[in-house]
């Protein structure tokens, strides 16, 4: 798999700079033979000096996806899933403050989570734990609905992520 992604780069870049097969695994001290089958993806293994040698002639620094992600990718990663859940975070909470004061549009919203839980029981595509959770909260008064989400403890990124209110609401 890695050969074939790395076949597929050396071709595409020794085309895009307009080299003959002949001419850069001349320059890179290749045999041609060589060269054709990694571009084609058969033939024996290549060597990495190989490997090293032609991609260093055509400048190019190839991203190895098939290793370990880059400390970078993985910071980057945890960055965008920390943005997301205090997103989640902030949208439920504002909500249920709406729901504290009694606003109609929040209220409006009760009824069809309410169905969204229903729904998950009858799918089954949602944990007993979420749905059951869940189900009791909107259960609750308006006040203390907003109460009880405001108060999910170790629990609030969970079911805030497993939550039955439409992603468009406040």
């Amino acid at each position: 798999m890695l050969a074939r992604q790395l076949g597929t780069m050396i071709k595409d870049s020794r085309v895009r700079k307009g080299l003959s097969q002949a001419q850069l695994a001349r320059s890179a001290n290749v045999s041609r033979t060589v060269l054709s089958r990694l571009e084609q993806a058969r033939g024996d293994a290549v060597q990495t000096d190989t490997l090293d040698r032609l991609l260093q002639e055509l400048g190019v620094e190839p991203l190895v996806v098939d290793g370990p992600v880059p400390d970078a990718a993985r910071r980057l990663a945890r960055d965008e899933q920390r943005t997301t859940t205090e997103s989640r975070r902030a949208r439920h909470l504002r909500l249920a403050v709406e729901l504290a004061a009694e606003e109609p549009d929040a209220m409006a919203l009760v009824p069809r989570a309410r169905e969204r839980v229903e729904l998950w029981r009858r799918a089954g595509s949602c944990s007993t734990f979420y749905i059951d959770r869940w189900a009791q909260i909107l259960a609750l008064p308006p006040r203390e609905m907003a109460v009880a989400m405001a108060s999910f403890g170790d629990w609030e990124d969970a079911m805030f992520q497993n939550s039955p209110w439409p992603r468009t609401c406040s």
